[in-house]
């Protein structure tokens, strides 16, 4: 085996063992996309021959049977399907998917693109906010592009029609990342406390409130748990 060969083998297998271990590894990987499930869902596969599974993070798109899901799917499989892409990404979730940006050869990212062509939403679940995701979505929506040609399209998370459970995961190893609002875990950057639906005092959510998936990504940012949420 020739001394390169063994590095890229050695380089898979860290990169394996940090995904497993670390709820919080962020990396890089280079692969090519090979499957493209919806509209910000896809699978790249290595050099090494390693699968990954990766939610496009900060975007959420509509679902396939949603009006524009198919379309959403057709652009993303357009755009990187059999293409080499560098996936960044900072978390991996519940189910052992890459959370991250796909960017193209070219130097532009996957995300952004579904989002200036109207065939995807911001997901506003990062502290602080990415503002040019906010910019693209709001120059969309002027222009009538893709879903928001609908008056008043629904958003994936609020078609699922998730309710909220118990408590919040405690890190980002238990995120479902498509059910981050239905976790109702939310921050006020003024006052620097979080809380949840089972603690008392929840108020009603806003644009005002930061929104978290996990309490380890809340305490992360600066936040604590509001008095009496402790072990809920």
């Amino acid at each position: 085996m020739s001394m390169r060969m063994l590095r890229l083998l050695r380089a898979m297998v860290f990169i394996a063992i940090a995904i497993a271990a670390a709820p919080c590894f962020a990396g890089s990987l280079v692969g090519k996309v090979v499957e493209v499930m919806d509209g910000d869902t896809l699978t790249i596969q290595t050099r090494g021959g390693e699968f990954f599974k990766v939610r496009l993070e900060e975007i959420d798109a509509p679902e396939l049977s949603q009006t524009f899901g198919r379309q959403a799917r057709q652009f993303l499989q357009d755009l990187a399907l059999e293409r080499l892409v560098t996936v960044e990404y900072e978390t991996v979730d519940l189910y052992r998917r890459l959370i991250g940006v796909v960017i193209l050869w070219n130097g532009g990212a996957v995300n952004d693109a579904l989002v200036k062509n109207g065939l995807a939403w911001h997901y506003r679940v990062h502290y602080p906010s990415h503002d040019h995701l906010r910019e693209l979505e709001y120059q969309a929506w002027k222009s009538r592009l893709g879903l928001w040609v609908e008056p008043d399209p629904v958003p994936p998370w609020k078609f699922r029609g998730d309710q909220f459970p118990g408590a919040p995961p405690a890190n980002p190893s238990g995120v479902d990342y498509n059910r981050i609002f239905s976790y109702g875990l939310i921050g006020d950057p003024q006052t620097k406390i979080y809380l949840w639906p089972a603690c008392g005092h929840y108020p009603q959510p806003g644009s005002e409130f930061a929104v978290f998936g996990s309490k380890l990504e809340a305490e992360a940012a600066g936040f604590k748990p509001a008095p009496g949420c402790h072990g809920k």
